[in-house]
Formats: C-alpha cells, structure tokens, sequence
C-alpha cells in the first residue's frame, strides 16, 4: 500500500489541509473520476492544482481506508471510479462539522472587526 493520508493537528487549518476534504466531499457527491475531481476542486478554488496532486490525494485516502477505487472495465488508460468507504462517510461528516464551527468563528471575528468594538 502506498502513503497513508496524514491529516496533522485538528486544529491547523490551511488551504492545504482542506484538500483531502475537498476530494472526500467530490466523491460524496457522485464525482467519481479523478479527473472530474481535479476539475471542480480547481473550479471551485478559481487556482490550478499542481500536476499529480489529485491522485497522490487520492492513493492517501484510499490507503487511509476512506475510499475505494475500482477500475472502468475496457478503459485502455487504467480510469478509476472512486467512492467513500463507511470510514470516509464517518471522516467527511466529521470535517465538516469542524467547518461550521470555523465558519461560525470566523463570521464572528469578520463581524466583530467591522463594528470596530473595543477601539
């Protein structure tokens, strides 16, 4: 098996480290292909994802046991369709939970900065 997905501190968020919840949140959404994938992550970030990166994301999870992958019958080029495994259902609900907390953080910290309060 190759590389196992290392998700760091729970706590230290960066555009990096919501990109394995990106590729988890594609695939729950039936985006199954690693190309389509890379496509509407990069749509969504408005920036080009390095070359590779999707399926270097993608062996981690699959490794981490959060996805399976199965290969398109007859497709020449080796295509895989990729989907949650229970486990990755799990890690997805989880980080998303973590989002909204930090959603309503940095709502509150936006909003408090405008109001100019305590200046």
């Amino acid at each position: 098996m190759g590389r196992r997905w290392r998700w760091g501190k729970r706590r230290e968020w960066g555009i990096s480290g919501l990109y394995p919840t990106l590729v988890l949140l594609m695939i729950s959404k039936g985006i199954t292909h690693g190309y389509d994938i890379r496509r509407k992550i990069e749509e969504a970030i408005g920036a080009p994802l390095p070359d590779g990166f999707i399926y270097v994301t993608l062996a981690r999870l699959e490794a981490s046991g959060l996805i399976i992958s199965t290969k398109v019958v007859g497709d020449p080029r080796g295509k895989k369709l990729y989907d949650l495994t229970p486990l990755g259902r799990q890690e997805l609900a989880m980080r998303i939970n973590e989002l909204k907390k930090l959603k309503y953080l940095i709502d509150w910290m936006i909003s408090f900065y405008e109001s100019g309060a305590g200046l």
